[in-house]
C-alpha cells in the first residue's frame, strides 16, 4: 500500500507561535494518517486472515480517546460533554467484545464498528467546537454551564449503554444476549436520527424513543438476571 501525504506550511511563519501551530498541524496530520492506514489495512485484509482480531477498530479507539483528554486538558470540553463521548466509547467496546465472543468479526461487523466509530468522531468534533468551554476565555468571565436535562433520551441511551457494558463484565449477560441487546440500541439510535432529521424532536417523536428505551431498559434487566451466564448460557 502507498500513500503520498503533502503537508504545506505558511511561508513567513517564525517565532514561538509559528513553530507549536506547524507542530500541532503535524501531529494532526501524522494521527489522521496513521488512523487511515490502520483502518484501510484492516478492510482489505480476507477474512479468513482478520479472524477475530480488529487492530485498526482498536487504534481508532486509542486515537479517539486521545482527542477526547486532549479536549479536557484544553478547556473545549465540559466534564459533562467528555463523560457522554466516553461512555459512547464504552459502548464501542462492548459491541467489539460482542462481535467477537464467537472468535470472528465478520467483514459486516468489522463495518458497523467502523460506522459507530466514524459516528463517534463526529461527536467528539462537534463536542469540542460549540462553544461549550470548561474554562473562561481569556479575559472573559466564564459561561455557566446549562441546567442538565431530567434523564433526556441520550443520557438514557449512555445509561442503557453501562447497563450492558457492566452485564458483559460481570458475565451476567452471554455473547448472544450482547448482541440481541446491542441491536436494540442501534434501532433506537437509528430511529432518533431519522426523527432528528428536520432538525427537530417533536412530543409524539420523544415519547415513542421514550417507550422503546423502556423496553429496551426492562429487557436488560431480564437478560441480566435470568440465570444465563457467560459460562452458563
Amino acid at each position: 500500500m502507498r500513500l503520498s501525504v503533502s503537508m504545506k506550511y505558511e511561508a513567513g511563519g517564525s517565532g514561538p507561535g509559528s513553530n507549536q501551530r506547524n507542530t500541532s498541524r503535524m501531529k494532526s496530520s501524522i494521527l489522521t494518517l496513521s488512523v487511515i492506514t490502520f483502518a484501510t489495512a484492516e478492510l482489505t485484509l480476507p477474512a479468513s486472515a482478520r479472524g477475530g482480531r480488529t487492530p485498526g477498530v482498536a487504534h481508532r479507539q486509542g486515537a479517539q480517546h486521545e482527542r477526547i483528554a486532549e479536549g479536557v486538558k484544553s478547556g473545549q470540553l465540559t466534564e459533562s460533554k467528555a463523560q457522554g463521548l466516553r461512555q459512547e466509547q464504552q459502548a464501542i467496546r462492548t459491541e467489539k467484545q460482542a462481535y467477537k465472543a464467537d472468535g470472528v468479526v465478520t467483514p459486516a461487523e468489522r463495518k458497523d464498528l467502523h460506522q459507530d466509530q466514524n459516528q463517534a468522531s463526529k461527536d467528539i468534533y462537534n463536542a469540542k467546537h460549540n462553544d461549550q468551554v470548561a474554562t473562561p476565555p481569556a479575559g472573559g468571565a466564564p459561561t455557566p454551564p446549562p441546567l442538565p436535562a431530567p434523564r433526556n433520551i441520550n443520557q438514557r441511551q449512555w445509561e442503557q449503554q453501562a447497563r450492558i457494558a457492566q452485564g458483559v463484565k460481570s458475565g451476567q449477560l452471554t455473547a448472544a444476549e450482547t448482541k440481541s441487546l446491542e441491536a436494540t440500541q442501534k434501532q433506537i439510535r437509528t430511529e432518533e436520527k431519522a426523527y432528528r432529521a428536520d432538525g427537530k424532536l417533536t412530543g409524539a417523536e420523544r415519547k415513542d424513543l421514550n417507550q422503546d428505551l423502556n423496553a429496551a431498559s426492562k429487557q436488560i434487566y431480564a437478560d441480566k438476571h435470568n440465570g444465563s451466564t457467560q459460562g452458563n448460557p
